[in-house]
């Protein structure tokens, strides 16, 4: 039977394109699916299939959650607060009397879609691209202790405007219950606490044209992919530093500036390097020894999918849990901003592309990554929530 699902996502790419290969598979499986798209990704999101829903953010996520920021859980939290406050309406309107049988959101949608399922009576479902904590709440507190009271009167207040008055502030601040990650168990932190029937680890979900790319090696010189995402990649002066680091070394050095930058200032470039605004990662990493990324979720599990060593240099505190992870489990190294010079990281991709150990490890969790499930398995957690069954 044809389900209508809904998904709600803010408009970062780390967050929104893990969820394109599992809204194909639902589309490619006969169901409808519709999805909140602002800021340029509605026809991404559109390309597999799906329902675009415009709304107009309030975020800001370069803003919101500053590099170095103590208090940044704090703030992205009464982000989300705010960013559901202003499109419930949007969203209650784009679906009038054709309410979806599932709504499925983003943890940064997590109070948008808490309310909003309780509101339609309907089920919801919570997906992770970052790591998984029983403990946000409390360490957005402690952090920033007059902005998190902040945020719950906003909270009370937004659940109450929707007539959830008997809902209590513990319930919209708990997990759904299902749950779906897009990581490999294996690399979840404390993951026995997480029980196999709440929560679902996938993987990365890839799309076929995720693994396309017209990106080709000129040489037979090991690779070194740099890359610091979307969100804080304005830096020209570290791809400049990247670059410099392996000249004159037998390394090729490829970089994937990302949107925003400004190429004529990274400057001249040595013999053995490129840039690029953009380039489908996995093209790159398929012939990778070594990746120097931000830390973030999206670029970690490629590189992991790959088995290509990490080098992360993490700028905010999702990226520097994500990082501090790939260090413990010896998947690469980790380099606090501070402490990155030339020296530094030309050292740091020399040592993990030659770490048998780090090898070893690239080789059981590129194998955990693959047994994971991506889209299909996800696919089948989001509509086996659904009653009936279907597929």
């Amino acid at each position: 039977m044809k389900k209508h699902i809904a998904f709600l996502n803010i408009p970062a790419a780390g967050h929104v394109t893990p969820t394109l290969a599992v809204v194909e598979e639902l589309v490619r499986r006969g169901h409808k699916v519709s999805y909140l798209a602002a800021d340029g990704f509605a026809e991404k999101i559109a390309s597999t299939g799906a329902e675009v829903i415009p709304y107009t953010t309030t975020l800001d996520p370069r803003t919101i959650a500053p590099t170095g920021a103590e208090d940044w859980l704090a703030r992205v939290l009464l982000g989300a607060v705010r960013e559901a406050a202003a499109t419930a309406p949007t969203l209650e309107a784009h679906f009038g009397d054709d309410l979806p049988d599932c709504l499925v959101y983003d943890i940064s949608m997590q109070f948008l879609g808490r309310v909003m399922s309780r509101k339609l009576g309907v089920p919801g479902i919570q997906l992770y691209p970052v790591l998984a904590s029983h403990q946000y709440f409390s360490e957005a507190e402690g952090a920033a202790e007059g902005m998190f009271g902040q945020l719950t009167r906003e909270l009370r207040a937004f659940a109450d405007a929707h007539g959830l008055r008997d809902v209590t502030l513990e319930e919209l601040m708990a997990d759904a219950p299902r749950n779906i990650s897009f990581m490999p168990r294996e690399f979840q932190s404390d993951a026995d606490s997480f029980p196999e029937d709440r929560y679902t680890f996938v993987g990365i979900p890839l799309r076929e044209s995720d693994l396309q790319g017209t990106w080709r090696p000129s040489s037979d010189k090991p690779v070194v992919l740099i890359s610091l995402g979307t969100t804080f990649n304005t830096q020209p002066e570290f791809f400049a530093m990247c670059a410099k680091a392996f000249e004159g070394l037998p390394w090729h050095v490829v970089i994937a500036a990302g949107p925003g930058v400004d190429l004529e200032a990274v400057g001249e470039l040595p013999p053995n390097a490129e840039i690029h605004t953009w380039l489908t990662l996995q093209a790159v990493l398929e012939h990778a020894g070594a990746f120097v990324c931000h830390g973030g979720a999206g670029n970690t599990m490629n590189a992991l999918y790959a088995g290509v060593p990490l080098v992360s240099v993490p700028h905010n505190g999702d990226s520097e849990m994500i990082a501090a992870r790939t260090g413990e489990l010896r998947l690469g190294r980790v380099l606090p901003p501070e402490e990155v010079t030339a020296e530094t990281l030309r050292e740091a991709v020399l040592e993990v592309a030659a770490d048998e150990t780090v090898q070893a490890n690239l080789r059981d969790m590129r194998k955990y990554m693959k047994e994971a499930g991506g889209a299909p398995r996800a696919a089948d957690t989001i509509l086996g929530h659904l009653h009936p069954v279907s597929k």
